[in-house]
């Protein structure tokens, strides 16, 4: 299959998954009259690409959980090590964002008549509470 198919089957800009092959993400295809010839080990590579992208794994990422589950696909092997430390951070990043969150819904609906003592007082209530956490 030529690139320009790869690419509208999958909805990716060939750009895209040239990138990934200059990355190390998908081997490089054999080359027919000098153009990429991708199998379907090469559209499976990139959607596991796009899957690991969806559940927020970088490039570096992608390429260390692709290695891993290549040395041991069984649920037990690492890839999955790495997989529950994605969701470990995923998870603190969203604890983060509800505390953000948090404040500033507290300062949106503050009825102080100064910006400056809602402001100190958001702060003083959810600082507290991240000083308590630590």
């Amino acid at each position: 299959m030529k690139i320009g198919d790869v690419a509208e089957r999958l909805g990716l800009p060939a750009s895209t998954i040239r990138y990934y092959e200059k990355m190390g993400l998908i081997e490089p295809p054999r080359r027919v009259s000098g153009r990429r010839e991708f199998d379907e080990r090469a559209i499976s590579s990139l959607e596991f690409v796009r899957l690991s992208q969806a559940a927020g794994f970088t490039i570096a990422e992608t390429k260390s959980l692709l290695e891993s589950y290549a040395r041991n696909p069984e649920v037990s092997g690492d890839w999955r090590k790495l997989a529950e430390g994605k969701q470990v951070n995923i998870r603190s990043q969203m604890q983060s964002l509800k505390q953000v969150d948090a404040i500033l819904s507290e300062l949106l609906t503050c009825e102080c008549k100064s910006l400056s003592r809602c402001i100190e007082i958001g702060l003083s209530r959810n600082l507290g509470d991240r000083n308590a956490d630590n």
